[in-house]
């Protein structure tokens, strides 16, 4: 099994056609099929399910695809490092981001960086904190901007400021118009939606305030919970850099009291990325941009 099979696999996979994967591969449909075959021979198992309109993939192929990606992805970032490293700060710097970093990213420190190193580009992967840091630790990204709490060990990191949890509420709870704050005691009859990163700290906070909260909706992403809040479906429950960042005229932004609704998002990066030029660079810009805030 070697990497041009990986791909040829999953152009078909992607595809659905032999002949539209050899299409996008640019090479002829016979030199395809064999590759396909070999493969299937090698691992002594059959990946595809030959249809006449096409191909479907088998149980066998949907495992394969997740690992297929991993080690071309792998391939990949590999072969940008080794470049990078050759000719000091250039090639691909791949950026990991969670969506509650929106209110932040791009900032003026990353915008400073890439103006100063015109060779270099982002490839930004999406998703949630714990999906990040073990891409990270994979070697899959260079750095990500993750949300605290999360295990810090064999990382380096770099901090922004501290933030406050707001309630982002639809304008007709007018009874709140004149509160800058609010306790949980005020979310008690208030349809909640809840970003799901903060499961386990609403779940013990309300707990301890002796009430069942009233979700209506748990999501994974915060933006879409601003989405949800701005069409007056609930009260969204979100750090404030990202509900300043999304909320419109139709809603309105309030502190939570409680002091342990505090969070913190983390630029990160693994100590063995830290040596490359490229990393320590980035790192580095980051840093002097907070010393200068």
């Amino acid at each position: 099994m070697n990497l041009k099979q990986l791909r040829y696999f999953l152009a078909v996979a992607e595809e659905g056609q032999m002949t539209a994967a050899a299409k996008r591969l640019h090479v002829a449909q016979p030199p395809l099929s064999y590759q396909i075959k070999q493969l299937e021979t090698e691992l002594g198992v059959s990946l595809f399910k030959r249809l006449p309109q096409g191909v479907t993939v088998t149980p066998a192929g949907e495992l394969l695809v997740s690992y297929a990606q991993q080690l071309t992805q792998l391939s990949a970032t590999a072969e940008n490092k080794v470049r990078a490293l050759a000719h000091g700060i250039t090639g691909t710097l791949n950026l990991g981001l969670i969506s509650s970093s929106a209110g932040v990213m791009p900032n003026q420190a990353l915008m400073s960086w890439l103006k100063q190193h015109h060779d270099v580009q982002l490839a930004v992967t999406e998703g949630n904190t714990y999906e990040l840091l073990d891409d990270l630790h994979k070697r899959l990204l260079d750095v990500a901007i993750l949300r605290t709490p999360f295990n810090q060990q064999h990382l380096v990191c770099r901090y922004f400021p501290t933030e406050r949890m707001v309630a982002v509420l639809p304008r007709r709870y007018g009874q709140f118009t004149q509160r800058r704050q609010l306790r949980l005691a005020d979310l008690a009859e208030l349809p909640l939606i809840k970003y799901r990163r903060f499961n386990e700290l609403f779940h013990v906070a309300f707990l301890e305030q002796a009430f069942e909260p009233n979700y209506v909706m748990t999501c994974d992403d915060a933006r879409t919970a601003m989405h949800w809040a701005n069409h007056q479906l609930g009260v969204a429950l979100v750090p404030r850099s990202l509900a300043e960042t999304y909320a419109t005229d139709q809603v309105l932004i309030r502190s939570l009291a409680d002091r342990r609704f505090e969070t913190q998002l983390v630029l990160t990066t693994t100590t063995e990325s830290m040596a490359t030029p490229l990393v320590a660079g980035f790192m580095q810009q980051f840093s002097q941009a907070q010393a200068l805030d």
